[in-house]
């Protein structure tokens, strides 16, 4: 008998791994890019961590308004590593360096994050 569930799982953790190598920043990428920014540099998000409607077992920040340090945003996500998150719909997934991070409001689908700039404006993109 084929166990459903199991394979479910193998599908998801495979589109995760494909998110991960190619298509936006990974929660591992986030972190090192704020380890190379001044600790007191406007970042502009990154706040809210939570599981992400359109793929639970991947991470979301909630998009804000306003900028925070580097230093603080750097905690944040250093504090998403191997936290367990509940699914939107349920179920429980833990974050960790490969997991893709996307900005959006919590239960919305948003948009991928594929970068942070200089000037600490993260850069988004939609999902195709």
């Amino acid at each position: 008998m084929i166990d459903l569930q199991a394979l479910m799982d193998g599908m998801g953790a495979q589109m995760q791994r494909e998110r991960a190598s190619s298509t936006q920043m990974t929660l591992g990428e986030v972190i090192a890019r704020l380890e190379e920014m001044h600790p007191a540099a406007n970042i502009y998000g990154l706040v809210n961590p939570d599981s992400y409607r359109g793929y639970y077992c991947d991470l979301a920040f909630a998009p804000i308004n306003a900028y925070q340090r580097a230093d603080q945003a750097l905690k944040t996500c250093r504090g998403c590593m191997g936290k367990v998150f509940q699914g939107y719909k349920g179920g429980s997934y833990v974050m960790g360096e490969l997991t893709p991070v996307w900005i959006s409001n919590y239960g919305d689908c948003g948009k991928k994050l594929m970068a942070i700039g200089d000037d600490g404006m993260l850069e988004v993109e939609d999902d195709e």
